[in-house]
């Protein structure tokens, strides 16, 4: 390994820049003063000893011990250099008259070979610490706003786990974030009965006269539960659909988040399809009608919505009777094929599917009602 270390020619003592090409050995002056890591500080090295130092051909210093005894150690019969006493750091700044602080003296970069390398080598540890220090600093206040910013995320994240998890269930109201309600209020449902056998068999065969067919298996989770009849009987096509579903509490319901206004929601929503449905949807505009009469007084709502669908030369009339009592919603959809591409079926009546619909919806819902 040479005497420059394994990295020949890379500068040191002043920063490294992509167009720095002087060489290693090129001395202090070669670099310009913009380039200088701090141009107003002397060399560490004078340029005495560098005036002293020979160079072979390749410009490797030759100077310091003799070149023809390689391998001499110092003290085999030379003498030793003058040694200069390592100083220690300032005790502080100079002070001027009165105790005032005076700023240090600055090196002239013409500074000579008398110059302390010991001392030039100091201030240069000294303000790359102060740099170092500053930068530390920095980089704890950064820590300190990410750790503050990330602890307000966190208590964000637990109110909001509190809210959807605190509750003992029940038939009283909890209040929990922004006093919204996360249980069951007294009357609210959580189960509904079986639609199944929610339609009594004479009212089936009165309005689906004929042998019936039960899709299998029929729906019934506890909070919802759904049951679909087929009647095909030339000239008689329908079908009939009962569905009843319990809302639960949600904070994404509108009002105070009690089931009763997430059943709110999903019956507006359902209202609202019917009247303007979707270009995608695959569902004709229908006339809407509200009704009265049916079980829970002012605690139920009922619409009936008509529809007529027209597939490949087939008809259909559809009449939808939706009817919300508190957090239940109860939907009976009877349908019948008008007429047909295929087959001898039709004509259906619109006003019988109609009251049927309506008939069969008064049922179910006074199983639930309290």
């Amino acid at each position: 390994m040479s005497q420059h270390g394994p990295f020949p020619g890379r500068p040191r003592g002043r920063r490294a820049r992509p167009d720095n090409d002087v060489p290693e050995w090129a001395g202090y002056d070669a670099v310009p003063q913009d380039q200088r890591e701090f141009p107003d500080l002397s060399p560490i090295r004078g340029r005495g000893a560098r005036a002293r130092d020979t160079r072979d051909d390749r410009g490797r210093v030759q100077g310091g011990y003799p070149p023809d005894t390689p391998g001499q150690a110092p003290w085999q019969n030379q003498p030793w250099p003058p040694q200069t006493p390592l100083q220690g750091p300032p005790q502080g700044p100079p002070q001027g008259p009165q105790g005032a602080l005076q700023s240090p003296p600055q090196a002239s970069p013409d500074a000579g070979a008398d110059a302390d390398p010991m001392e030039a080598f100091s201030e240069r540890w000294r303000r790359r610490g102060s740099q170092s220090r500053n930068d530390r600093r920095a980089d704890r206040r950064k820590r300190r706003r990410m750790l503050i910013a990330g602890g307000g995320a966190a208590a964000v994240v637990i109110a909001v786990a509190v809210y959807f998890l605190t509750g003992s269930g029940g038939d009283s109201a909890n209040l929990g974030l922004n006093n919204l309600v996360t249980t069951f209020l007294p009357g609210e449902l959580q189960q509904v009965p079986n639609t199944c056998t929610s339609v009594p068999a004479g009212m089936l065969s009165q309005y689906l006269p004929g042998q019936l067919k039960t899709a299998a298996p029929p729906l019934n989770t506890g909070a919802n539960s759904q049951c679909t009849w087929t009647l095909d009987k030339p000239p008689v096509y329908r079908v009939l659909e009962v569905n009843m579903q319990a809302y639960s509490p949600s904070g994404l319901a509108s009002g105070d988040g009690s089931a009763t206004f997430a059943a709110e929601d999903a019956y507006a929503e359902v209202e609202n399809a019917k009247q303007k449905p979707g270009p995608n949807s695959g569902q004709p505009k229908a006339t809407v009608t509200d009704l009265s009469g049916m079980p829970g007084g002012n605690q139920t709502v009922a619409f009936q919505a008509a529809q007529v669908f027209t597939v490949n030369g087939a008809t259909t009339d559809v009449a939808t009777v939706v009817v919300r009592y508190r957090n239940v919603i109860v939907t009976v959809v009877m349908n019948g094929l008008d007429h047909a591409n295929k087959g001898n079926y039709g004509p259906a009546s619109p006003g019988m599917l109609s009251s049927a619909a309506q008939t069969i919806a008064r049922q179910v819902t006074s199983a639930i009602v309290r």
